[in-house]
């Protein structure tokens, strides 16, 4: 039984110096997942730190052109509007020149037919 307990123990001793090596080994390939995991986190951060900034600078260039529209329509409506005005302000002009125009005329006319009605009945044309 002596030579099997010293087996025995031999065989404890030598298992646990390769359990210890395998611990070991995995301690490493652990250690060495976690550098890794930590290089890809930071990896990670940074793109995602870059798509922010990104997506900021869209937003603002989306901004900026979205302002510069508004701009542009808001002249071009005063513009419109200006012109419109003006024109709307000479027809009113024109109309009001035609106006005075017929009115003269129409003046003019039942100033002659007054006239002619007076000598036809034998008047004085003088009171037209």
């Amino acid at each position: 039984m002596t030579l099997s307990k010293t087996t025995l123990a031999m065989t404890i001793v030598a298992l646990s110096i390769g359990l210890s090596a395998c611990t070991d080994s995995q301690k490493e390939s652990a250690a060495d997942a976690e550098t890794e995991v930590k290089e890809m986190a930071t990896q990670a951060k940074e793109g995602a730190s870059d798509l922010a900034d990104n997506a900021a600078d869209i937003a603002a260039d989306v901004k900026e052109g979205t302002v510069e529209a508004y701009d542009k329509v808001k002249d071009r409506a005063g513009d419109a509007y200006d012109a419109t005005a003006e024109k709307a302000s000479d027809a009113m002009d024109t109309t009001k020149e035609k106006a005075a125009e017929l009115k003269t005329d129409a003046a003019d006319k039942l100033k002659e037919a007054c006239i002619a009605t007076k000598k036809k009945l034998g008047q004085d044309p003088e009171d037209c």
